[in-house]
Formats: C-alpha cells, sequence, structure tokens
C-alpha cells in the first residue's frame, strides 16, 4: 500500500462543482476575479477543515478529460473501481467529493458526519404538444374514470328502458330500439315519459346530479385548467407516474451505476428502490458515458434522468429548452466525505467538520442556491401550438378539443340529415 500515514492524502478529482477544472490554475482553493467557483469542495476542506484543524496534507491531482468520473463500482472480485478503489486499496485517504451512504458502500467504507444534504431528481422531456394532444384537453377537467363511470351509466340506462318496454311499462318505439340516443334525450331535454322500475327513477336522479352539477361545469372547468396549469406537458407528475413509465417500456431510466441511487436499486428494500428494480427488471437502466450523453437522450424523448441536487447536471439543464426537473416526494439523503474502514484521519475531519459547519454551510448555499451563477436561461423558441401562461388570455389553442368537437357534431348532424332527406 502506498498509504502515508503522517499526511492526510486527498485525491482531487476534476468534476464541478466540487472541483471547477475550467479555472486558470486547478486546483484552486478560494475564489478570485477570473474564478469565483473554484468548487465547493476545494473551498470547504482547504479554506475551512484542513487549516483550521492543522492537519498536514498532501494532494493527488487527478485531470480528467473525458468529462466522466467513476465514483466507484464493484467488481467481481470484490474490489472496487474508479475513486472508491483509489480509497479501499489506500492510494489515497479520501476524495474531494461527496459520497451518500449505500448498503454496497457502507460494507467497505466509513463516512464522516453529515456534511450536506441532497436530494434525488428525475429529469425529463416535456411531451410535444400536438394536434392530438390539445384534442384531448376537453376531457382534462376530469378523470378517465370519470368518463367511464358516465359511459357505463348510459348502458345501464338502456338496459333499464329496454326492461320496461319489455314487460309492458313504456310504450314501444314505433321505430328502431330504445337505447342510447334516448339516453342523451332524457338526459339534457327530460325526455318524454318518465321510469316506472324504481332502479329507473335512481338511474335519472345520479344523471340529474351529474348534469347539473358536472357537465354544466365542464366548460368552466376546462378554463379554469387552462389558466392554473399553462403549458403542463411534463410527464411525470409523482414518483408512482415515474415507475409506471418505466415499468411499461414506455420510458427508460437513466442512472450512474457507479453512483449510490443505482446502487440502491439494486441492493435497498426501501419501497421506492423495490419498486424500481421491479420496473427495470424487464427494461434495463442504461448507464451513460457522461452527463452531456445521459442529456443528449433526454432531448430525444422517452429518457428519465436520474441524477441529484448537488450535481454539475442541475446547471446543464438549466441551460436546456423543454425540460423538466422533478424533485417533489423523493427522499432527501444527507452528503459524507468517505474513508477506508478504521482510517486514523475520520476522528479528527469529524472534529473539524462539527467546529466550521456554519461556515461549510455558507460556502454550499454560495454554490447551490444561486444557480443562476453558473449559466444564463435559454431563450427557447415558443411552440405555436402553446397554451399562453396563467397571466396571458386564452388562445384558440386552450379550448381547442372543445370546438372540434362542436364541429364535428354539427358535421355528423347534418350528414346524417342529408342521408333522410
Amino acid at each position: 500500500s502506498s498509504h502515508s500515514s503522517d499526511k492526510l492524502r486527498i485525491l482531487i478529482a476534476d468534476n464541478f462543482p466540487p472541483a471547477n477544472s475550467s479555472c486558470p490554475r486547478f486546483p484552486q482553493f478560494a475564489p478570485t476575479v477570473n474564478c469565483p467557483y473554484p468548487g465547493w469542495c476545494l473551498e470547504q476542506i482547504i479554506d475551512v477543515l484542513v487549516r483550521s484543524g492543522n492537519i498536514p496534507h498532501e494532494y493527488v491531482i487527478d485531470r480528467n478529460n473525458s468529462a466522466y468520473v467513476d465514483w466507484g463500482r464493484l467488481q467481481e472480485s470484490g474490489s472496487f473501481s474508479g475513486v472508491l478503489g483509489r480509497v479501499e486499496s489506500g492510494e489515497v485517504d479520501m476524495a474531494c467529493l461527496f459520497f451518500q451512504k449505500s448498503i454496497v458502500r457502507l460494507a467497505h467504507f466509513d463516512f464522516s458526519v453529515a456534511v450536506s444534504e441532497i436530494r434525488p431528481t428525475f429529469i425529463v422531456r416535456e411531451v410535444p404538444i400536438t394536434i392530438w394532444s390539445l384534442l384531448f384537453n376537453c376531457l382534462k377537467p376530469y378523470d378517465t374514470w370519470v368518463w367511464i363511470s358516465m359511459l357505463v351509466a348510459m348502458v345501464v340506462w338502456t338496459m333499464i328502458g329496454r326492461s320496461e318496454q319489455t314487460v309492458g311499462l313504456r310504450e314501444p318505439r314505433r321505430v328502431g330500439q330504445y337505447f342510447a340516443w334516448d339516453v342523451f334525450e332524457q338526459m339534457f331535454n327530460g325526455g318524454d315519459q318518465p321510469f316506472y322500475f324504481l332502479s329507473g327513477k335512481l338511474t335519472r336522479l345520479v344523471f340529474c346530479i351529474f348534469q347539473v352539477g358536472l357537465l354544466f361545469g365542464m366548460y368552466t372547468a376546462l378554463l379554469l385548467t387552462a389558466l392554473i396549469t399553462p403549458n403542463d406537458m411534463a410527464p411525470i407528475r409523482s414518483q408512482t407516474d415515474a415507475v409506471r413509465l418505466i415499468q411499461s417500456g414506455a420510458y427508460k431510466l437513466i442512472s450512474d451505476k457507479s453512483k449510490w441511487f443505482a446502487q440502491e436499486i439494486a441492493h435497498s428494500s426501501e419501497a421506492m428502490f423495490t419498486e424500481l428494480r421491479e420496473a427495470t427488471a424487464t427494461n434495463p437502466i442504461v448507464d451513460p458515458v457522461n452527463d452531456t450523453h445521459a442529456l443528449d437522450l433526454v432531448g430525444e424523448g422517452n429518457y428519465i434522468y436520474q441524477t441529484q441536487t448537488d450535481s454539475a447536471t442541475m446547471v446543464a439543464v438549466s441551460r436546456r429548452c423543454y425540460t423538466f426537473v422533478f424533485t417533489e416526494g423523493l427522499p432527501f439523503r444527507s452528503a459524507h466525505f468517505l474513508m477506508r474502514k478504521g482510517s486514523p484521519w475520520m476522528e479528527a475531519l469529524n472534529m473539524e467538520i462539527a467546529r466550521n459547519y456554519a461556515m461549510i454551510d455558507q460556502v454550499y448555499r454560495r454554490y447551490f442556491e444561486d444557480r443562476q451563477s453558473f449559466g444564463t436561461v435559454p431563450h427557447c423558441p415558443v411552440d405555436p401550438l402553446a397554451t399562453p401562461g396563467a397571466s396571458d388570455p386564452l388562445n384558440v389553442w386552450s379550448v381547442f378539443g372543445i370546438f372540434v368537437l362542436a364541429a364535428c357534431g354539427l358535421i355528423i348532424s347534418t350528414a346524417f340529415l342529408l342521408a333522410e332527406i
């Protein structure tokens, strides 16, 4: 082993935001005019922890031209690759990177006290707006089961009416049979004959409530939906949505297998990870070459990229058009430094983290609560079919489906009129 016990050997990996290799000098440990963000791990370890504790140290600089850092994958031999492999072998004592605990990592490494907190995220491409999606806007105010229930009730109404004809309580029709057309007639115009069966009376009562409380308010509900949720084309609204899309094969999950999330999918018993494990059993996880590769796949559509809030990907995605970042309901995880089992440096490091936590938190906020410092918001071309914002007047596309349905009704009725003439 090349481990030296008299100095803390720190691996400086080329990975922003922990370390910024785009600075004129790398590594750089304090902000300057030419490099205001040298890397929050560099500022934190050197300016806060190492100097505060007067810890003897040396750096192992790892310049990386591939734009990818192998955080560490467990090999068939039982050892790790990448950064974790170098820590495990004793080549370095720690890395200037922040790790989340996972079942695999806990079996091989010791973790420092928590330094910060992260949250996993899902990045997806917004669903493109099409004429078909606009047509179905008229159904959005109510859930699919509402419409299915309405159709089922129409069938029940029809069956009761025909039963009354069979037993002689309702006069037979001269032309045709009692069917769905009569249901609409009675729903909207009151019809020409009441029900005699109690089941029919109850059905009419339900439809009256349905008509007054639901159908009359549908147009208003559609307008409110268009106003409150403008341009809402995100394919996922919850963790359950993501699992469902992956399980159905409609989307594939992208996740770096050298990081904790993919490792927890394989081994964790937490509900979210077991659900994703089942979903990816027949729809395997895509392991990206780097962040750019992952975002390019997301841009193609039908991919969900899993990353986390302290990743440089969050900066890159803010510069891309038509992408959606989902975090709601996903669990928070603490971020730690990581060392070999039984490392003599862990106690000193933990002591300095606890002593300087206020300063650490200040550095963290400067990097992760001011994302606009790292880039500009893109100017994305406006989709001509897009619905307006909440403060804008509704355009024709917002209520396109209602007018198309009305037009179809007029066309069909005109066609039947001509046929009858």
